[in-house]
């Protein structure tokens, strides 16, 4: 049926998970291999690569596994977001922009 979502599981998303980590470490591998060619700079390139590939692909496995524990769905926002964001529940300014505001303001508070 066209309009009907199906939601994944948790195993599918755990597999999902270790498939992102699969395809960063080889992405960035390729990049690494493509920069050592082109410039002649022997391994270093796709060591780096390498690098850059595991601690990016650790970071998303790491917080999409927390987010898998903690039983949120992928896409969905967190539930403390972060206090310097400036908008509070349903986008009203939180109290701390408003006595920031109030101190650019001269104590001030409300808007012209």
């Amino acid at each position: 049926m066209p309009g009907k979502q199906i939601q994944r599981g948790d195993a599918a998303r755990a597999y999902s998970l270790g498939f992102e980590l699969v395809c960063a470490v080889a992405g960035f591998v390729l990049v690494g291999i493509w920069i050592d060619r082109h410039y002649s700079s022997g391994p270093w390139g796709t060591l780096i690569c390498l690098c850059l590939g595991l601690i990016g692909g650790f970071y998303n496995l790491i917080r999409g596994a927390a987010r898998i524990s903690a039983g949120l769905v992928p896409g969905a926002p967190d539930p403390q977001p972060d206090s310097e964001a400036g908008s509070g529940i349903d986008g009203a300014p939180s109290q701390g922009s408003k006595s920031r505001r109030a101190a650019r303001t001269g104590g001030d508070d409300r808007r012209p």
